[in-house]
């Protein structure tokens, strides 16, 4: 059995495609999957997210670079915040980004690396917000592509070339790909927020998810206390909107019929210690 593997990816920064990417693995994980977050972003924020520790992308060694060498082991870590598997970034990671095939060789390592356990039933990959061979390639092995956008004038620039680059590029050769579009960072206040999005909807059925997440300052208090959004929002309908719209984009997930009734993880015994040195770092990093 493969996992199900669902890329994050979006020509534009600022879309909120780090915290999406790890609600995603936190959804998986808690849902009682075996989860595996891939960070391919040389910036590092999902790493930091999971550790911490805004520096630890900053070596070569024991990251995402070594699925590039078949006779490395896959170095997989597991987040003392969040208690799933991750595979972390390098500052280095550019460095790959001359070659595509290599690239979908190393990141189909993915789909056959073992968590100790049993296969990963979910592989989550946080894609770098620039065109090139670290965007292209997980989208070769991939089941999904989520790409957030903002519903403004910015946030929506990537979002034709996404779409064109999935359909007449990627499907092709990775037919099973399934394209979601999924609005972020929604203005609650801002008329011209609504109508882009509903614009959206009306003109993308096909590919944007039905539920539309807005900005809150709570997405970030969450994650700064090891929590999904969901579990601090203070809006019935927002905390519906994200749980659903993460449930959603697990459908097809298999597990193992013991594991996917959803688990409690116990804090690590240093999680406070953890959650304020991630607190003291959070200046230091670009989420």
């Amino acid at each position: 059995m493969e996992p199900k593997c669902v890329v994050f990816a979006n020509q534009k920064g600022g879309v909120g495609k780090t915290t999406l990417a790890v609600h995603m693995a936190i959804h998986a994980h808690n849902m009682g999957f075996r989860t595996l977050l891939v960070d391919l972003d040389q910036q590092g924020s999902s790493t930091f997210l999971l550790t911490g520790d805004a520096d630890r992308h900053q070596t070569e060694a024991g990251t995402a670079l070594d699925l590039w060498y078949p006779n490395r082991t896959v170095p997989v870590q597991v987040s003392p915040i969040f208690g799933f598997d991750f595979l972390q970034a390098s500052a280095a990671l550019d460095a790959v980004d001359d070659d595509l095939d290599p690239a979908i060789r190393a990141l189909r390592r993915l789909l056959v690396v073992d968590s100790g356990q049993g296969p990963y039933h979910v592989v989550v990959v946080d894609c770098p917000p620039a065109p090139g061979v670290r965007q292209m390639a997980p989208l070769m092995v991939a089941d999904r592509l989520v790409v957030p956008v903002t519903p403004d004038a910015l946030g929506t620039q990537g979002l034709a070339s996404m779409i064109q680059l999935g359909l007449t590029q990627v499907r092709p050769v990775n037919p099973k790909l399934e394209l979601r579009v999924l609005i972020n960072r929604l203005k609650a206040n801002s008329p011209k927020n609504r109508a882009i999005a509903q614009n959206l909807h009306d003109h993308l059925p096909e590919f944007v998810l039905p539920d539309d997440l807005y900005e809150r300052e709570d997405v970030r208090t969450g994650l700064r206390l090891g929590k999904p959004y969901w579990e601090v929002c203070r809006d019935a309908g927002q905390q519906d909107a994200w749980y659903q719209t993460f449930d959603g984009l697990l459908e097809g997930v298999e597990g193992d019929e013991a594991q996917i009734q959803g688990i409690e993880v116990d804090a690590p015994d240093n999680a406070d210690e953890i959650l304020a040195q991630q607190e003291a770092n959070r200046g230091e990093a670009v989420l």
